[in-house]
């Protein structure tokens, strides 16, 4: 029970310090062109792909018009949509193909990443940088390895994933206070066929 509770604290503890990272301008334009975007499109692969699917979900209950890549119901991106790309590299072969894609017909671009510097941001318009071991880390030794920051008890992409959820749970909550809505109109459109 002890390193369960160690691991829930570090990584909550971490969630908060990188979400206090966001740069508020990039935040700020998320918004506008996630609220400007005929539909909003989300795309990530394996555990980012679940929180970009959690985040669909509570857009959808905003009344935001919302598709998750790869679903056989998701139309063609246009350019009056916008791409939500999730990717603590920001190398994943599927999300920078879906941004390249995307950036060529026009559509906004929204990386939500670990690396600032990666192939996924090289086709953005908006880069949100949440600062996290990825997966792909243990390639590297930075001076955060070193010191012991990330441990194996926060294997892979676990830091990331977990502070981008929170992140984009977050980012409800401020849609909510945009668009003036209570948990009641979330629920009206909650699915009722479960």
């Amino acid at each position: 029970m002890e390193i369960l509770k160690n691991t829930v604290h570090k990584i909550t503890e971490h969630a908060i310090n990188a979400i206090e990272k966001v740069e508020e301008s990039e935040l700020e334009e998320m918004i506008t062109r996630i609220m400007d975007a005929r539909a909003v499109f989300i795309v990530g692969t394996g555990r980012s792909e679940l929180v970009g699917k959690a985040f669909a979900m509570r857009l959808m209950h905003l009344g935001f018009t919302v598709y998750v890549v790869g679903d056989v119901t998701t139309p063609a991106i246009s350019d009056e949509d916008c791409l939500i790309a999730i990717s603590g590299s920001g190398e994943t072969k599927t999300v920078t193909l879906a941004a390249t894609t995307s950036k060529s017909v026009g559509a906004t671009v929204i990386a939500v990443t670990a690396t600032p510097q990666s192939t996924l941001t090289e086709h953005s318009d908006v880069v949100i940088c949440i600062p996290s071991k990825t997966k792909e880390a243990w390639k590297y030794y930075t001076s955060g390895v070193l010191r012991g920051d990330y441990d194996d008890l926060t294997p892979m992409g676990t830091l990331f994933e977990d502070s981008t959820h929170l992140f984009l749970d977050g980012l409800i909550a401020e849609f909510m206070a945009i668009l003036g809505k209570k948990e009641r109109d979330l629920k009206e459109r909650h699915a009722i066929i479960e």
